[in-house]
């Protein structure tokens, strides 16, 4: 049972999801603090494990792994005074004492008045689960109410402490799984406009969860706002192929053929050029992704064999600078993208192959031509000395099969 002191202690709210913050008496102690950040990190550890007791050694083991240090037991008996005196608790009974030392160890104080978020988060999930079957719409309530405590990471700035990564992805996992329940209960009432925000607001959190785009751009379909709904494909497949070399899925590519099946049936001439001609810019040549490139290239291919017209395809190279980071590396290739999107003619066609080379098709244009007018065009681009346009030639033929393929 609690003593009666404890009964009266003072009443702690815990953040620790997407921040961390420790509030006595509706003061923030963080806030206020002067402590160095190892002490926060001790009552941190103690508060993520308040289920266990820990040896002075063994804290400071799991803590301090790439420290030493001659007398641990002393050096943790100063980091808990100074974390004592952070929580305003110098004067206070020490069986009230937010952590507690006992036969040598140190736990948790689980007699406190303390409210922390991750604890309600699990018990209105689990309460969420427990009425689904049969009250559906309080369980919707339930998990609303539990995302609202999830605000990001838990103890996101422990981002060099390994002891939180098991447990930070225990809390990322049970979210993640949360949001696809309450979309899937919102779809049962057809709640788009709430999909639409329950979506948007997961992928700030996670914008790799695929299952987050999928059903925000099936609840833009709901609503007619197929505009939309392209737009977002178009951009979340071009960041997955950017940042992860990551094709559209099958579901994406379900989704995409949905999508193209909602667009207006065309009876006039002036619905085909309205429809063809909608968000068009050609005030600049065009840059698409690899896909695109590919179908460009076989339209002007195969008018090529019809025709006679010529057309070329050249590549540009952009190695790596001994001494660059991955970054600097990125930040490079997208000025030489903007150099080529204004040099290039209104007509001309080019796509980042892959993330060190570009693809460039100019129509009506020889090799030896296209040669001239790509180096014309680095001659005025800055730094231009690694930048290295290959023997196009004899490389067009092997890129011709590459581009097939």
């Amino acid at each position: 049972m609690p003593s009666v002191a404890s009964q009266h202690s003072p009443k702690f709210i815990i953040h620790t999801l997407g921040r961390f913050d420790v509030i006595k008496d509706g003061h923030s102690l963080v806030m206020s603090s002067s402590g160095s950040k190892k002490i926060w990190e001790l009552y941190k550890f103690m508060l993520t494990h308040r289920d266990r007791a820990f040896t002075p050694e063994t804290l400071m083991d799991q803590l301090w792994v790439s420290e030493s240090y001659s007398d641990p037991r002393s050096t943790l008996r100063r980091q808990m005074h100074r974390l004592r005196q952070s929580l305003v608790e110098d004067d206070t009974a020490e069986h009230d004492r937010s952590l507690l030392f006992t036969n040598g160890y140190y736990k948790w104080n689980d007699h406190l008045q303390v409210e922390v978020d991750v604890d309600r988060f699990e018990q209105l999930i689990k309460l969420g689960e427990s009425t689904k079957a049969n009250t559906p719409q309080k369980a919707l309530d339930y998990y609303l109410e539990a995302l609202s405590y999830y605000y990001g990471d838990y103890l996101p700035d422990c981002f060099d402490q390994h002891w939180v990564f098991s447990v930070r992805n225990h809390y990322r996992r049970l979210y993640l799984k949360t949001v696809v329940a309450t979309i899937g209960l919102m779809k049962t009432y057809a709640m788009h406009d709430e999909i639409i925000h329950l979506c948007q607001k997961a992928i700030q959190i996670d914008i790799y969860e695929e299952s987050f785009h999928l059903s925000l751009m099936e609840a833009l379909l709901h609503k007619n706002e197929q505009k939309q709904a392209l737009e977002h494909y178009e951009y979340i497949t071009g960041f997955y192929y950017h940042e992860m070399g990551l094709k559209p899925s099958a579901d994406m590519k379900a989704l995409y053929k949905r999508l193209l099946q909602t667009n207006d049936p065309i009876k006039t001439e002036s619905n085909l050029y309205e429809a063809l001609e909608s968000n068009m810019s050609w005030e600049n040549a065009f840059f698409c992704e690899p896909s695109v490139f590919k179908s460009i290239y076989e339209l002007e291919r195969r008018r090529s064999l019809r025709s006679g017209a010529s057309f070329s395809v050249g590549v540009i190279n952009i190695p790596y600078i001994k001494g660059h980071s991955q970054s600097q590396h990125d930040l490079r290739v997208n000025h030489l993208k903007l150099h080529l999107m204004e040099k290039l003619r209104k007509g001309d066609t080019f796509a980042l192959w892959n993330d060190s080379q570009f693809v460039v098709l100019l129509p009506g244009v020889d090799h030896d031509l296209m040669e001239k007018i790509l180096h014309r065009i680095l001659d005025n681009y800055p730094n231009n000395d690694t930048i290295v346009i290959n023997q196009i030639k004899h490389l067009t033929a092997d890129l011709h099969q590459s581009i097939s393929n």
